[in-house]
């Protein structure tokens, strides 16, 4: 008798094959990191957005213990550098209304930085970024004047009222916003440098509103 020896080939990809698998791959590799990138955005503009309503629910609670006058007088850019001997930051003058540690000597409050503001002063010091500014210019009975006050004048010049911003136009009814380069009252202060070269979120920056709303503006 005799015996047959079936013979079994190993087929292995084509170039063609390969090419169009890596190129699949590829593909999915970008739509992945899209989503990635979308979700980090996403995630950056809620902490924002929280890190905002905080400061600005804080601003109207020491309002409200404090004869309806508004902390100040407050410097115009805003760290998030926490020292109980330097007056004119914000995180000093409505600290007990935040959730932080007041330490006896300064140090840098990471937690009330916003992410999006650690990704884009990475390798800086963080404790000069000025992260918020503050409104500076509002309109009243004809004449403008700082809400939060002047501490550069001789003497320094007092805050408002709250009860006298909440009757301002729409546009000026801010009480502080994401700061950037493209900020019109960042761009010729002294301390531009150091906030982001541009806005931190892309074609969108947050400000926080005398009502204690965060509303989403087209940034310049």
């Amino acid at each position: 008798m005799f015996s047959v020896q079936m013979k079994t080939t190993r087929r292995g990809f084509t170039l063609i094959e390969l090419l169009v698998t890596i190129s699949i791959i590829a593909v999915l590799a970008v739509l992945g990191l899209a989503a990635l990138f979308r979700s980090q955005r996403s995630a950056e503009q809620a902490d924002s957005t929280a890190q905002l309503r905080t400061m600005a629910q804080a601003v109207i609670s020491y309002a409200g213990e404090h004869d309806g006058t508004l902390p100040g007088p407050l410097w115009p850019g805003q760290v998030m550098l926490y020292d109980p001997a330097r007056e004119g930051r914000l995180v000093r003058e409505v600290g007990e209304y935040l959730s932080f540690e007041k330490r006896p000597t300064a140090y840098v409050v990471e937690s009330l930085i916003p992410k999006s503001y650690r990704r884009a002063m990475k390798g800086t010091n963080l404790g000069d970024a000025r992260i918020y500014v503050m409104n500076t210019a509002v309109e009243v009975n004809g004449t403008t004047v700082n809400p939060f006050g002047n501490l550069p004048t001789d003497p320094a010049q007092p805050s408002l009222k709250l009860v006298t911003v909440a009757s301002l136009p729409e546009d000026e009814r801010w009480i502080m916003k994401e700061a950037d380069q493209h900020v019109p009252e960042v761009a010729g202060a002294a301390w531009r440098a150091n906030t982001p070269s541009a806005p931190v979120h892309g074609s969108m920056r947050a400000a926080a509103r005398f009502d204690g709303s965060v509303n989403w503006e087209k940034a310049e």
